[in-house]
């Protein structure tokens, strides 16, 4: 039998299997340890090293959205945003501060002192230089320089230069609107910011992670203003004031049948694009409120006619030109002694404008200066805008109703003036002047749309009267209107001169020899399309009046407006003289302008005689032979059959011929007739109604 041999098992060591124990604890314990310290990092404080990793390697940016455009009436820009080059900094990402500095300073040409002064805190974006050339910005990207960035912002730009700049306004280097529509139309050209998180890759350079919000570009205004009219004003505006020596100046052109602002000029002005400051220079036209002077007899005359106090044909005693009101004497510039309402407007009476007045009365006048919009904002979408100041009628004192006549004691705008002034051109009806037209956001959705609401101001009749009145203004002759140097070459226009003391704050009285000289008119005067105010303040060159400083500003925006804007002119010509045919006043003209309260028409006519009258239509005579030359000593008596009263009064006094009147309407009889007399000699009238009107003259015409 076989013995069996068992292997023997060789026993572990006690102690082995203790250290084999530890091991195994303390791979376990590691093992949790990090598997604790994985669920802190990624659970419990995820959000805390999410951040940080976000800081470290990326950056939450906001994205400048472009500002939206601005354009005028037929879509030209009058203010664009365009990409500019700006220098930012990161100086946590700056290794070298002094050297960043130094190296910066010399491809900006800024002090290193104040750069490094810039980089050496502790932030994470600083601004270095921002809209920088575009060689400037390449030199910088090529440095190379860490923390160092060029990034892209919109910047604004105004074509036009200074054209329009007070209107325009200026939006800041941060796209704030600080004047005119930038400010007034700030929310809607603002646009909404774009917002990311921008990481960078492994050599720094900024990449956009998912979930960019693209910035949404603001909204296009468009503006009533035409461009091109614009420059016709500032020019002859700019013109004006520099011949003139003047202070400052202010031309407004509205569209007669809407109260869209066409062009609004001021002087100082300023260039949008430049930096440099622009002292005084403001939007005047809504900004500056004064006292206007002649230019509100309009409104005063209309008031009346309107209300049935008076006609166009009622007649005034001038007193040779003064009037004592209280302790206040009132002066015309002319000494005339009885004057129609409408030759009160043509020779710019105080004296009879102040009777106007005070037949009205103070509260009829208040009421109507108020509805013409006097003492009021526009609401022109334009900030600043001033009411101008006018007292409650009730507390009118004489004095103060006197004076408020014809445009002392109370300050409107140019702006509010020639809103009210459209209104007469218009038929009556009144539109509150407006500058933005629409405004349109980038998909082409329109957000706003001017609605005009017309009010019928005056009667159209009132409205039609003071068209003819106006008209008058620009006749010439012996007693011719006070713009009756103004030509506007192939229309007809009308219009009020101003010329006004300006009040001396320090003195406390009006100053003798400081004038605000002022025109507004309506053309052309038949079928009116523009209303234009003219102010120039303080004019030093010699001439003050308005109809010699403003009225030249008017003729030429006029004259250039109405043909860029295509509307036909009419020109006349007056033939020469032919043997056997001569002219009554003027000898030989070779051209004339016919003031008429008529339209003009254009005519062909044959070689004739031209009856130079003031104050009435020319006449054309044609191939009737001349009169009997007058000897010495003698007259020639024009036929005055047919004429109006006023008509009569103004080829008398043309003539040197008094009169004896009698009845109203027009004359059915006259003596002796026409033809030649021996001085002195004396013409009777008799009109053909024997009533006499409420208003007239004395029978007796000297």
């Amino acid at each position: 039998m076989k013995a069996t041999i068992k292997p023997m098992t060789p026993g572990i060591p006690h102690n082995a299997r203790i250290r084999a124990y530890l091991a195994g604890a303390i791979v376990t314990a590691a093992l949790c340890g990090v598997a604790w310290r994985a669920w802190g990092l990624q659970v419990a404080d995820g959000a805390h090293y999410r951040e940080l990793a976000d800081r470290q390697h990326g950056m939450r940016v906001n994205i400048p959205a472009p500002r939206g455009d601005v354009i005028d009436t037929r879509g030209r820009p009058l203010a664009v945003s365009a990409d500019a080059d700006s220098i930012w900094a990161n100086p946590r990402e700056i290794r070298d501060v002094t050297d960043t500095a130094d190296r910066l300073a010399k491809l900006l040409g800024e002090d290193p002192a104040a750069l490094e002064s810039k980089l050496a805190g502790d932030r994470k974006f600083v601004w270095l230089d921002r809209h920088v050339t575009h060689e400037v910005a390449q030199a910088v990207r090529a440095a190379k320089l860490p923390g160092i960035w060029v990034a892209k912002e919109p910047r604004r730009w105004y074509p036009g230069g200074a054209t329009g700049g007070p209107v325009i306004g200026r939006a800041d280097i941060d796209s704030r609107g600080l004047e005119g529509i930038e400010l007034s139309m700030h929310d809607q050209l603002l646009g909404e910011r774009g917002e990311g998180t921008a990481l960078r890759d492994a050599r720094g350079r900024k990449m956009f992670a998912d979930g960019l919000a693209q910035p949404q570009p603001g909204a296009t205004v468009q503006l009533s203003l035409d461009r091109s009219i614009q420059a016709i004003a500032d020019r002859a505006l700019l013109a004006s004031v520099t011949a003139n020596q003047a202070k400052s100046g202010v031309v407004v052109v509205l569209d007669v049948a809407t109260g869209r602002v066409l062009a609004m000029s001021s002087y100082p002005t300023y260039d949008p694009n430049s930096d440099a400051k622009h002292v005084g220079a403001r939007n005047k036209p809504v900004t500056d409120a004064f006292e206007a002077g002649s230019v509100m007899k309009v409104f005063t005359v209309a008031a009346a006619i309107d209300d049935g106090t008076v006609k166009a044909d009622t007649w005034f005693d001038i007193h040779g030109g003064a009037m004592q009101v209280g302790p206040k004497r009132i002066t015309d510039v002319h000494h005339d002694t009885y004057l129609t309402v409408s030759n009160i407007i043509k020779r710019s009476s105080n004296v009879g404008t102040v009777q106007i007045g005070m037949k009205l009365g103070r509260e009829k006048l208040y009421a109507a200066l108020k509805k013409f919009g006097f003492g009021a904002r526009t609401q022109i979408e334009l900030p600043g805008e001033q009411s101008g100041s006018m007292r409650d009628g009730s507390r009118w004192r004489e004095i103060e109703l006197a004076t408020i006549s014809f445009g002392y004691g109370i300050t409107v705008t140019p702006l509010q003036i020639a809103a009210s002034l459209a209104a007469l051109g218009n038929g009556g009806v009144y539109h509150a002047p407006r500058i933005v037209e629409r405004v349109v956001d980038p998909d082409g959705t329109r957000l706003y749309e001017a609605q005009p609401e017309p009010v019928q101001m005056v009667k159209p009749a009132t409205a039609e009267a003071m068209r003819k009145m106006l008209a008058t203004v620009f006749e010439g002759g012996k007693d011719g209107g006070t713009a009756a140097s103004i030509v506007v070459p192939g229309f007809r226009c009308g219009g009020k001169t101003g010329t006004a003391h300006k009040w001396d704050p320090v003195a406390k009285h009006y100053s003798p020899d400081q004038y605000l000289s002022s025109f507004a008119g309506l053309a052309p005067i038949d079928n009116p399309r523009l209303a234009i105010v003219v102010i120039v303040d303080e004019p030093r060159g010699g001439d003050y009046y308005g109809g010699k400083v403003a009225g030249p500003v008017f003729a030429t925006v006029a004259s250039e407006t109405l043909r860029y804007l295509g509307v036909p002119g009419k020109t006349l010509i007056c033939p020469p003289p032919v043997p056997g045919i001569s002219p009554l006043l003027d000898p030989s003209p070779k051209t004339c302008t016919i003031p008429s309260p008529r339209p003009a028409k254009p005519a062909k006519v044959e070689p004739a005689a031209v009856i130079g009258v003031a104050g009435a239509a020319a006449a054309l005579l044609v191939g009737v032979p001349a009169p009997k030359a007058p000897s010495p000593g003698e007259l020639v008596i024009p036929d005055f059959r047919g004429m109006g009263l006023a008509r009569a009064i103004d080829l008398a006094r043309d003539s040197g011929i008094p009169l004896d009147v009698s009845g109203s309407g027009r004359v059915v009889q006259q003596v002796p007739g026409p033809g030649t007399a021996a001085a002195p000699v004396r013409v009777t009238l008799r009109f053909s109604d024997g009533n006499s009107p409420s208003a007239r003259p004395p029978a007796q015409l000297r």
